[in-house]
């Protein structure tokens, strides 16, 4: 008889570890409350891989379960929901709250007592023992104060806005990707759509789909990393870039229009070079005389004006025009 309690505690112990908690608790005769808090409730959901959509509702039924048998007309350890309100609240269709029912009803086994024109009872069977905190069971006096008129049952409390209002939800899809040798094709699991949305308005834009998956599952491989969050991959997909840009080459500027020269000073003085003005004026002083040199220079000066420099390159490039001079 020992080894048969003994058995079942360790199955129990096996089973999950709030039940095996609460169930040393009722070995000891706590007179406390059996039902877990929703902190319980939350750490117990974060480590148990499920959908988006599940864990809303998940979410949702703990934090309304009630703990005195008056919350929303639900006796202890049940939550009280309609289906409307469960929409309501998580945002999402109802095919797909009843789909997160049934994930639900798998994992934590999830029961539902339907009641025509009132809420529906929900409870989670696997984690607790709910018929243990019953109102008729735990203290018949509470009966009186559990027994709420059907009008405030059905209305209750109303819900809080639901914070997902967009209609483009990954409700149905697995929050964490398998990482495989062979990535497959993409369009064969949920995550070509999130990709396909992940790329739009990025560099990846242009990018293929498949080709993006296929970069993810061996960025991963390389990393040796056998499971990868969902938003690892969104992540991938915003920063991925083209290996090849064809960037168009930016022209050449063009080059400055060369005005035309209108001076007559400078004209006449390209002849001769800027450089050789030394050589140029002692050649031309010993050929025509130093007189005759100040004189074309006062005639440059007193025609076209100008300083005594430009004058004497005019008469030096007018010198080599005329081959008193060579260049």
């Amino acid at each position: 008889m020992t080894s048969n309690k003994k058995t079942h505690l360790c199955e129990q112990e096996s089973f999950c570890p709030i039940t095996a908690s609460l169930y040393r608790a009722r070995k000891r005769k706590v007179t406390t409350s059996t039902i877990p808090h929703s902190g319980d409730f939350m750490r117990l959901f974060a480590r148990t891989p499920m959908t988006g959509a599940a864990l809303r509702i998940a979410a949702a039924l703990a934090g309304y379960i009630s703990y005195d048998g008056k919350f929303r007309g639900a006796p202890r350890g049940y939550a009280a929901f309609t289906m409307k309100e469960l929409q309501t609240m998580t945002g999402i269709s109802g095919r797909t709250v009843r789909c997160a029912l049934d994930e639900l009803a798998h994992l934590f086994g999830l029961t539902i007592q339907r009641r025509h024109h009132d809420r529906h009872l929900f409870t989670f069977s696997r984690v607790y023992d709910a018929d243990a905190n019953d109102v008729a069971a735990a203290d018949p006096a509470l009966v009186e104060d559990a027994d709420i008129s059907l009008e405030k049952r059905v209305t209750g409390s109303p819900p809080p806005p639901s914070l997902y209002s967009g209609t483009k939800s990954n409700n149905d899809t697995p929050s964490s990707i398998q990482i495989l040798e062979g990535a497959g094709s993409v369009y064969e699991t949920p995550f070509a759509e999130i990709i396909e949305d992940a790329k739009k308005g990025t560099e990846a834009a242009g990018m293929d789909t498949q080709f993006l998956w296929k970069g993810f599952h061996m960025l991963n491989v390389r990393n040796d990393r056998a499971i990868a969050p969902l938003s690892w991959l969104v992540a991938f997909v915003r920063k991925a870039k083209p290996t090849f840009q064809h960037r168009p080459e930016a022209p050449a500027p063009e080059a400055a229009p060369t005005l035309a020269c209108t001076d007559a000073v400078q004209l006449m003085a390209r002849a001769a070079p800027f450089t050789n003005r030394v050589f140029h004026e002692n050649d031309l002083r010993r050929v025509i005389g130093p007189d005759a040199y100040e004189q074309r220079v006062a005639a440059i000066q007193s025609t076209y004006g100008g300083t005594r420099f430009a004058a004497q390159l005019a008469v030096h490039g007018q010198a080599v025009k005329a081959g008193t001079i060579t260049r």
